[in-house]
């Protein structure tokens, strides 16, 4: 797939600590460890100042043993208070670099006469393993029992745990809880677009069916008068499907006349016609080139190019089932098909991505890097070459081939051994087939020996062909081909009514 439009990720950057101010940074923390213990109660003593270096005081609740007390024993005995416990001092750090020398400063605050029981550093920093082993040294020389120390890394994994979504969201505005319920519902909705048109236009890899595709930003359907530069950034439009692919549906999106010349290596197309068939009438029409005249002109240039060298470029684009908003099944009185609704971003409009090759006799060939554009259509197309025109002299065929005329069956080349078709020149019109007024029209002479001929055509109508016009068998004998184009007689009224002999490339194979 080629010009692929850009996609957006959707992984997470580092959380941004550092935007927070230093309280609210330790009400961040306050917030992810209400469930790491059993609390009895848990103080926010860093927001009044003055606070012993205590951000935040915690007390962990103890399981109290009862114990027998002797009636007639004189001494008292001391029962626990229901509100004391295990000791916890948490400190927040909201800083970008915690080295060493700055963590034997940090714990210097805690008491080495009354420790606490436990202690818990988090800081917005990265820390070292010289770091870390600091930490663990100094708490264990002041007595702490329990203590942990949370950088950015730790911190950013309790708050993806979904246990802590709330928290995320409350002090980053990011829920990635919400995030997966969005992807769910995108899946589901990918999964029923895919279904929907497997109803509508069955369960076949292969299919051809005209769609319009929509932009859900557009108001004004179907005035396309509303928008100035409809024609190149058009907000519906026709398409064709042709088939399905594991991400989306596969359309065809353009379809022109194009050059190629294999051996070389070289190629052109021109976009004045487009060939796609859409069923949209005049302003379809308009918009590929098709009205006044235009398309006669420009498939009248393509004709008289040397068969081998004449092909189609086609674009295919992807439009992919999690980009389809909505089907409409129905369509409407103006767009008489489905209608499905897509966001348009840029020039690929609805499209994630396109593929374009050229289709020569039937092949698919792609264009890669080696191929070179050449400059063979023109701008501007004049009327289709016409030369002098034989109506009442028709030409002399064995009963096969006139047969096949008769048919409407393709007969595109003529094969003359003998001169008798000497006196016909390209751009000349001769009475094929008069009983059907079918007319074949001199497009290419060139010579070639026999033999080399039926090898570079290895196709069984033109083996078929040659034999039911030459009626033997020719080796080395040299050979007069002449391509021709099947017109008839309300076509040739047409261009006897405005003649040229300027139109279509130069004379000859090459």
């Amino acid at each position: 797939m080629v010009k692929s439009r850009p996609q957006v990720t959707r992984t997470f950057g580092p959380i941004h600590f550092e935007d927070l101010d230093p309280h609210r940074f330790e009400d961040l923390i306050r917030e992810l460890i209400y469930d790491y213990k059993e609390w009895q109660s848990i103080e926010a003593t860093g927001r009044g100042g003055s606070d012993d270096g205590f951000d935040i005081r915690a007390y962990e609740k103890v399981r109290l043993e009862s114990s027998d007390v002797e009636d007639d024993s004189d001494t008292e005995t001391k029962i626990a208070h229901p509100m004391e416990g295990n000791l916890w001092m948490i400190q927040g750090k909201r800083e970008k670099q915690i080295g060493p020398t700055r963590m034997k400063a940090i714990l210097a605050e805690v008491s080495s006469e009354k420790p606490p029981y436990g202690y818990i550093l988090a800081a917005s920093a990265s820390f070292s393993k010289k770091t870390y082993d600091v930490f663990r040294e100094e708490l264990r020389k002041r007595g702490v029992m329990e203590f942990y120390l949370w950088g950015s890394a730790e911190l950013e994994d309790m708050l993806h745990l979904p246990k802590n979504d709330r928290v995320l969201f409350t002090f980053f505005g990011v829920s990635l809880v919400t995030r997966r319920r969005s992807r769910v519902a995108e899946l589901r909705s990918s999964v029923g677009a895919k279904n929907k048109l497997l109803r509508m236009w069955g369960e076949g890899h292969q299919l051809h069916q005209s769609l319009l595709i929509r932009d859900t930003a557009d108001l004004h359907y179907p005035d396309r008068e509303a928008y100035s530069d409809f024609k190149t950034r058009p907000r519906w439009k026709e398409y064709i499907a042709f088939g399905h692919h594991p991400l989306g549906l596969r359309i065809h999106v353009r379809d022109h006349y194009a050059f190629v010349d294999l051996e070389r290596k070289e190629w052109d197309f021109t976009p004045a016609l487009d060939l796609l068939g859409r069923q949209g009438g005049r302003d379809t029409e308009a918009e590929d080139g098709n009205e006044d005249g235009q398309r006669e002109s420009v498939e009248g240039f393509w004709k008289f190019l040397p068969q081998a060298k004449q092909a189609r470029f086609v674009v295919d684009g992807l439009l992919r089932y999690d980009a389809m908003t909505l089907i409409d099944e129905k369509g409407d009185v103006a767009h008489g098909m489905p209608h499905i609704y897509a966001e348009f971003i840029g020039k690929a409009g609805p499209f994630a991505g396109f593929w374009q090759h050229l289709q020569v006799r039937g092949e698919e060939v792609t264009l890669g890097d080696e191929f070179k554009r050449l400059m063979v259509f023109p701008k501007a197309f004049p009327p289709r070459r016409l030369g002098k025109v034989y109506k009442d002299a028709p030409l002399q065929f064995d009963a096969n081939t006139r047969e096949a005329l008769k048919k409407y069956e393709a007969i595109d080349t003529l094969y003359d051994v003998e001169n008798r078709l000497a006196h016909l020149q390209v751009g000349d019109v001769v009475l094929g087939e008069p009983t059907t007024d079918v007319y074949l029209q001199i497009t290419n002479i060139y010579k070639v020996r026999a033999d080399t001929y039926r090898k570079e055509h290895s196709d069984f109508r033109v083996q078929r062909n040659m034999e039911w016009q030459l009626q033997r068998d020719l080796q080395q004998e040299v050979l007069t081909v002449y391509e021709v184009d099947r017109i008839y007689g309300w076509m040739l009224e047409r261009m006897t009514a405005n003649p040229t002999e300027k139109s279509g490339p130069r004379k000859g194979r090459s």
